[in-house]
């Protein structure tokens, strides 16, 4: 009778645990019929939102729901024209003085495929989310951003292809722990830019055809105030000769201004970089570039450059470029190292053997 008892009451706990607390409902699938808009305002957490091929008129998205899923072929085309954004992914913004980020308040972003292209601004913007991916769509001809991460971490950007805009193609900024991998940018001011930004791995993209292939830079009014700890590793970066589009200061106004057409892989400022592997060729101005940064953070520090091949760059600069050569480095800074490059020329001459890795 007690055996009886206990497996009674156990199941009476049981019924009474499914009555009080019933199961979360089951992840939906939801087809757009109408508009994107239409189908992540139904959407909630967990679910996916496929996208059939076609043309979508519409900007200016706002995803607020953790775990949301998008997806859909290239085919799926988001012209944004007129609007600010094609997709916002979390409501937050950097505030105050000094600028704080927002909390990572958006969890566990995809969105797989899909082409965004022509907005005002940026492509899609994720700000405050923490665990992203961004994978296998196009960005094309967004007037500044394709995919623009900020504040967030943890995040995925692979299999993209794009260009077109008068910023980076793919931005980095104020993250923490973002892969950045096996994408395909061109035509644009900037492929892949880290600002302000920890932890990332850039690896296996091609970058041709840009003002600059990758940039890494410290700028201001950011709440963060270095780039660190980053590798940059078996990328190709080919014939990045776009003219800049920014007349060269004075008057200066923006950043980009300073940027030499030519640039194959520039570091202004960044400490802890880690440039290894990578192919480098026929950039005008320099292959790699390693400078200190004019906005007064300092110079750039504990730097690598080791086992790349670094040809045919340099001969024919921009005038913006102080330096030239298939490397060049200004001095600056401490323990910035060179060892195993394959290249002819450096500038100033016989800067990479003075400074040699240990």
């Amino acid at each position: 009778m007690e055996r009886f008892s206990k497996g009674l009451f156990a199941s009476l706990a049981i019924l009474a645990a499914v009555l009080l607390f019933p199961a979360a409902s089951a992840a939906k699938t939801i087809k757009v019929t109408s508009t994107i808009g239409n189908a992540i305002a139904a959407a909630g957490p967990g679910d996916t939102i496929v996208v059939p091929p076609g043309t979508y008129h519409e900007g200016d998205l706002l995803v607020t729901q953790d775990n949301l899923t998008i997806r859909g072929s290239k085919g799926a085309v988001i012209d944004a024209s007129g609007h600010d954004f094609g997709i916002r992914v979390g409501a937050g913004d950097i505030t105050g003085t000094p600028p704080v980020c927002p909390s990572l308040s958006l969890h566990d972003f995809t969105i797989r495929g899909l082409t965004i292209r022509d907005s005002d601004d940026i492509g899609i913007r994720l700000m405050g989310v923490d665990g992203f991916r961004v994978t296998g769509g196009r960005y094309l001809d967004n007037a500044e951003y394709g995919v623009f991460p900020r504040c967030s971490h943890d995040g995925l950007i692979d299999h993209n292809s794009g260009g077109g805009g008068e910023d980076a193609t793919v931005y980095v900024g104020v993250d923490n722990q973002v892969t950045v991998e096996k994408n395909k940018l061109t035509n644009g001011e900037i492929g892949i830019e880290l600002e302000n930004t920890r932890n990332t791995h850039v690896a296996g993209n091609k970058l041709s055809g840009n003002v600059t292939g990758i940039l890494v830079v410290v700028l201001p009014d950011l709440p963060t105030t270095s780039t660190e700890n980053a590798m940059i590793e078996r990328n190709v970066i080919r014939a990045n000769n776009l003219p800049n589009p920014f007349p060269p200061p004075p008057p200066f106004f923006d950043d980009l201004q300073l940027l030499p057409s030519g640039s194959g892989l520039l570091n202004v400022g960044g400490d802890a970089i880690t440039m290894q592997h990578n192919v480098i060729t026929k950039n005008d101005s320099f292959g790699i570039g390693i400078v200190e940064s004019p906005f007064g953070f300092g110079p750039p520090d504990d730097n690598r450059v080791i086992d790349n091949v670094v040809m045919q760059n340099g001969h024919h600069p921009d005038a913006r470029a102080a330096l030239s050569g298939d490397i060049a480095y200004d001095g600056s800074g401490s323990n910035n190292c060179f060892a195993g490059n394959v290249f002819k020329t450096d500038d100033p001459p016989g800067i990479v053997s003075t400074f040699p890795c240990p």
